[in-house]
């Protein structure tokens, strides 16, 4: 069969963070109901998005401290501060008057 000029919207949401180390997130292909649970260490984690050129959801609330406490460990302050930032650029604007 062939493939679809159409490109896959992927996207990833943080949902925890393991042992100090390990980011949880899901990942999910242009249908965010129908999602993957996976589990990287910071830096893959940071390689899997460029890789997939996935889009970054807000974190789950809880998970958002951790998060960037992980993020300063790895010396890449300000992660969720950039994933809030790409989130909110992704989400449809209003047409202006």
């Amino acid at each position: 069969m062939g493939q679809s000029e159409t490109p896959l919207k992927k996207f990833v949401r943080v949902t925890g963070v393991r042992s100090g180390r390990y980011v949880e997130f899901e990942f999910s292909v242009n249908d965010a109901d129908l999602t993957v649970e996976l589990i990287l260490q910071f830096a893959a984690f940071e390689e899997f998005c460029t890789l997939q050129e996935a889009v970054r959801l807000t974190p789950e609330a809880g998970v958002a401290g951790e998060l960037e406490k992980l993020a300063w460990r790895v010396r890449q302050p300000g992660l969720l501060r950039r994933v809030q930032a790409n989130s909110e650029d992704d989400l449809p604007r209003p047409p202006r008057a």
